[in-house]
C-alpha cells in the first residue's frame, strides 16, 4: 500500500496537472497503524495525534488498522508523526504491501490462539482446583491451603503469558494520556492475583485466582473474534495493489524491455499484447484499438480508440497489440486515485463505532475512581485493610468490561456464521447497524442486476428465410473474433445445433461489421444496422428496437436483424419491488449507454427518473452521495470500488471481481439480488441485538458498581456475576443461530409488481 500520501488542496487526484509544484497549504494521509490491540489502542492513538502541533484532524479505526491525518506542513510533517507515535510502543507506516500485510496478521492471530490455549489449558485446571475449594468437601484447611496454592500456580501461565498483551496494551494506552479498559482489565487481574498471593501467604486458603483466568481467557476469545474483522479490513486496503500486472513492457535505449511499474516514467513508450491489461493511463499511438472499459466504466462493448485517445490503467486491450505513451506514472493513473479516495473513505469511523468509544472513554476511569473511593471509605471505616482491599477488588472485578468487550464480538460471529449459511459473508462491524438502518439502495447494471452475458431476445427475418439461418450466418461470419457479441452468437448457433464453416475469408472492422467473401456467393455484410445502412443496404424501419442489434444481409439485400439484450437476474424485479415496498430509495446506477440503462431499467421495475446512465466511478460516488444516508450500494466491478466505498455500506454481488468484494462490507456468495434483502434482515437482527447486549453490559456495570460499593461482595460473587453478565450476552447473541422465518421469507415471494418485458425505443449498435 504505497502512494498514500497527497495533499488534500485537490479533492481527486487529476493525473493531468500531476506536475504542479505548488506547496499545499494542508496534508493528509492514510497510514497503517501496528500494534494495536484493542478498540481502546485505536482512541489512545488518535486522541495522542491530536494532540501533536500542527495536526488538524486524526481519524483511527481499529478495524482496518488505518489512521487518517490531516496536518499543517509547515507545522509537522510525516517522519515527525511517525516518530511520536512510535513513542508510544505503535508503528505509523504509509509504506505497506498486501503481502506484508497479511503476513503480519497472520502472525498476530496465530500468537492469539497460542495465548488462548495457554489460558484454556491451564485455566481449566485453576478453575478445576478452585471448585474444589469453594465447596470444601471437609479436606482439612491443610489440603485446602494447598489447592489454593496449585490454583495460583496454574493461573500463572496464564496471568503471565496469555495476559501479556494486555498488560502492553494498558500500559501503551496510558502514556497517550488515554486509559482504556485494557488497564481496567490489568488491574483487575494483577490485583486479583496479588491479593491472592497476599492471602496465601497469610496461610488462608480465600484466593482468587479464578477470577484473573476467566477474565483473560474471555477476554482472549473475544480479541481473537475481533482479529477475523481487523483482517478483512487489512485486505481490502491494500486489495488493488494487485489490479495492474508488476511489470511493462517499455522501449528502453532501442529495444523492449521488461520493467517493474516503479521505474516506468512519464513519456515512456509502453507495449501491451492483445487481451492483457494496460499497466500506465497513456496516450494512443496506433491508429486503432479495441479497449475493454467494463472494469472503469460498466461499458458492456469494447470501446474502439483511435490515436491520441486516452486510455487507463485497468482497461484490457482486446484487440492486437497496442502502444502507448505514458502520461501518468505509478500513483499518479486514475486507478491510484480511486484507491486513495477509497482508502480514505475506509479510515473514517461508523457511528456505532463512535459510542462504543464513549463507552471504552468513561467506563475504566469511572470503575478505577470508584474503586479507589470504596477503598478510602471502609477503611476510614475502620474495616481492616485486607477487608477493605477485598471490597475494592470486587468493584473493580465486578466492573471489568468482559461484557461490554464480548457484546459486540459475540453478536458479529453468530451473525457471520448465518450469513455464510446464506451465503452472505459481513466483513465490517458498522455493516450491521448501517444495513439495519439504511434507507437507500443504488445498483450497479451490468453483472449486478444482470446476468453478465448478452442473449437473443428475438430475430426479425425478411419473409423468405428462417431465423435459424440468419442466426447461422451471423455466428458464422463471427468466427475468430473476441467480441462478447460475436462470442453470444456463437454460443447461441451451438446450442441451436447449427453448423458453422470455418476458415472463411472475412474483412473485419472493428466496432462495425464483418464482410465474408465466399467464393461464388455474394458478399455477405454482418454488423450494426447504421453500418450496413453505410454499405448501401436498405434497413426496415421496424429493426429498431431496445437493445443491441446486429444485421445481416447478402449483396444489398436485407436478411435479418438479431436482437440482444442483457440477461436480467431472475429475481431483480422482484428484489427491486420488495425494497420499494419497504419504502427505500431506488436509483440504478451505470456507465452503459441511456438507451440500454433506461430499458433494462424499466425491465428491473426501476422508475424513469431512478434510472441514471453514461456515469463515470467519480459520477456515481457523486450521485450516490446525494441519496437519502445511510445508503446502500451493490456493484461487482473495478469501475464500482469508489461507489461501493462512498456508500454507507457496500455490497459486491456473486462473481464480483476480488478488488470489489475486497472493498465491499457485505459480500454475496449465492447468486441472485434476494441475497440483499436477506442480508438488510439479518443485519437488522444483528444490530438489535447488538443494541441489546451494548445496553445491558453497560447497566450491568453501573448496577453492579453501585452495589459493590453499597454492601461488601466476596470477590467470588463478584467474578461469577461478572461471568453471568458475560454468559448473558453470549445466550442472547446464540439467538441469531435459531432458524427463523427469514430463512425461508427471504426467498423473495410473489408479492412484487411483475412488469411486463415491454421496450421503448432501440438503440443500436455492436
Amino acid at each position: 500500500m504505497s502512494q498514500l500520501l497527497h495533499d488534500s488542496a485537490r479533492p481527486g487526484i487529476d493525473s493531468s496537472d500531476h506536475g504542479a509544484s505548488s506547496t499545499p497549504t494542508e496534508c493528509d494521509a492514510i497510514f497503517v497503524v501496528q500494534g494495536m490491540w484493542c478498540s481502546s489502542c485505536a482512541f489512545a492513538v488518535e486522541h495522542f495525534l491530536k494532540k501533536q502541533p500542527g495536526v488538524l484532524d486524526a481519524s483511527v479505526n481499529f478495524v482496518t488498522a488505518t489512521a487518517l491525518v490531516r496536518w499543517l506542513p509547515a507545522t509537522t510533517n510525516q517522519t515527525q508523526l511517525e516518530q511520536r507515535v512510535s513513542s508510544l510502543g505503535y508503528r505509523l507506516t504509509t509504506q505497506a504491501t498486501a503481502q506484508e500485510s497479511r503476513e503480519r496478521m497472520s502472525r498476530t492471530r496465530r500468537g492469539l490462539i497460542v495465548r488462548l490455549g495457554v489460558s484454556i489449558a491451564f485455566g481449566m485446571w485453576t478453575l478445576m482446583a478452585s471448585a474444589l475449594h469453594y465447596f470444601n468437601y471437609g479436606l482439612g484447611q491443610q489440603v485446602d491451603w494447598f489447592i489454593a496454592l496449585m490454583a495460583a500456580l496454574l493461573a500463572l501461565p496464564v496471568v503471565g503469558y496469555a495476559g501479556l498483551p494486555f498488560y502492553q496494551a494498558a500500559w501503551r494506552t496510558l502514556r497517550a494520556g488515554h486509559p482504556g479498559m485494557d488497564v481496567l482489565v490489568s488491574l483487575g487481574v494483577i490485583s486479583a492475583m496479588t491479593f491472592s498471593v497476599w492471602q496465601l501467604w497469610r496461610g488462608s486458603s480465600d484466593v482468587y485466582a479464578d477470577t484473573a483466568v476467566m477474565l483473560v481467557t474471555l477476554l482472549l476469545a473475544g480479541r481473537l473474534v475481533e482479529l477475523a474483522s481487523r483482517q478483512t479490513g487489512m485486505e481490502a486496503l491494500s486489495s488493488l495493489d494487485d489490479l495492474t500486472p508488476e511489470r511493462a513492457r517499455v522501449w528502453r535505449d532501442g529495444h523492449w524491455a521488461s520493467l517493474p511499474l516503479d521505474i516506468v516514467q512519464r513519456g515512456d513508450r509502453v507495449s501491451v499484447d492483445a487481451q492483457a491489461t494496460l499497466p500506465f493511463d497513456g496516450t494512443l499511438e496506433d491508429a486503432h484499438a479495441l479497449i475493454d472499459r467494463a472494469m472503469l466504466t460498466g461499458e458492456t462493448t469494447p470501446v474502439l480508440m483511435t490515436r491520441g485517445d486516452r486510455v487507463e490503467a485497468g482497461c484490457v486491450n482486446t484487440g492486437s497489440s497496442l502502444t502507448l505513451r505514458v502520461d501518468a506514472e505509478l500513483g499518479q493513473r486514475y486507478i491510484d486515485s480511486l484507491r486513495n479516495r477509497t482508502l480514505q473513505l475506509h479510515a473514517r469511523k461508523g457511528e456505532f463505532q463512535k459510542v462504543s468509544d464513549s463507552v471504552a472513554r468513561w467506563l475504566p476511569s469511572a470503575a478505577l475512581g470508584l474503586a479507589a473511593v470504596t477503598f478510602m471509605v471502609v477503611s476510614v471505616r475502620g474495616i481492616e485493610l485486607d477487608e477493605a482491599f477485598a471490597w475494592a477488588l470486587s468493584v473493580l472485578i465486578v466492573a471489568c468490561p468482559c461484557a461490554v468487550g464480548l457484546a459486540i464480538p459475540v453478536v458479529t460471529q453468530a451473525a457471520t456464521t448465518r450469513g455464510l449459511r446464506q451465503g452472505i459473508v459481513f466483513k465490517d462491524l458498522s455493516a450491521f447497524e448501517m444495513l439495519a438502518r439504511a434507507r437507500s439502495i443504488a445498483f450497479d447494471k451490468t453483472g449486478t442486476l444482470t446476468t453478465g452475458q448478452l442473449g437473443i431476445r428475438e430475430i426479425q427475418t425478411a419473409h423468405d428465410i428462417e431465423a435459424d439461418e440468419v442466426l447461422r450466418l451471423a455466428a458464422q461470419a463471427e468466427q475468430g473474433i473476441t467480441h462478447p457479441l460475436a462470442q453470444t452468437l456463437r454460443r447461441h448457433a451451438i446450442q441451436r445445433g447449427l453448423t458453422l464453416e470455418d476458415g472463411l475469408p472475412t474483412t473485419h472492422y472493428p466496432s462495425q461489421g464483418v464482410i465474408v467473401h465466399k467464393p461464388r456467393e455474394e458478399i455477405l455484410h454482418v454488423g450494426s444496422p447504421r453500418w450496413l445502412e453505410e454499405q448501401g443496404i436498405d434497413m426496415p424501419p421496424d429493426t429498431e428496437a431496445t437493445g443491441k442489434l446486429v444485421g445481416v444481409a447478402r449483396g444489398r439485400h436485407w436478411l435479418g436483424t438479431l436482437i440482444l439484450d442483457e440477461t436480467l437476474t431472475p429475481d431483480a424485479a422482484e428484489a427491486v419491488a420488495h425494497f420499494r415496498d419497504a419504502s427505500f430509495t431506488l436509483a440504478l446506477l451505470s456507465g452503459d449507454r441511456a438507451a440500454n440503462v433506461h430499458a433494462l431499467g424499466y425491465r428491473g421495475g426501476f422508475r424513469r427518473s431512478e434510472r441514471f446512465a453514461e456515469l463515470t466511478p467519480d459520477a456515481k460516488a457523486r450521485l450516490l452521495a446525494t441519496l437519502p444516508k445511510p445508503s446502500m450500494f451493490v456493484g461487482d466491478g473495478i469501475n464500482d470500488t469508489l461507489a461501493l466505498a462512498t456508500a454507507t455500506t457496500g455490497i459486491s454481488v456473486a462473481g464480483a471481481t476480488p478488488q470489489a468484494r475486497d472493498i465491499a462490507s457485505v459480500s454475496l456468495l449465492t447468486t441472485g439480488i434476494g441475497q440483499v434483502w436477506k442480508a438488510h434482515r439479518l443485519a437488522s437482527s444483528a444490530y438489535r441485538l447488538m443494541r441489546q447486549n451494548l445496553a445491558f453490559s453497560v447497566a450491568y456495570n453501573v448496577l453492579a458498581l453501585s452495589l459493590a460499593m453499597w454492601m461488601p461482595i466476596p470477590p467470588v460473587i463478584a467474578a461469577a456475576a461478572m461471568a453471568l453478565s458475560s454468559v448473558s450476552v453470549l445466550a442472547n447473541a446464540a439467538r441469531l443461530y435459531i432458524p427463523s422465518d427469514d430463512d425461508t421469507q427471504a426467498q423473495m415471494g410473489s408479492s412484487s409488481s411483475g412488469q411486463t418485458n415491454q421496450a421503448s425505443k432501440p438503440e443500436a449498435i455492436v
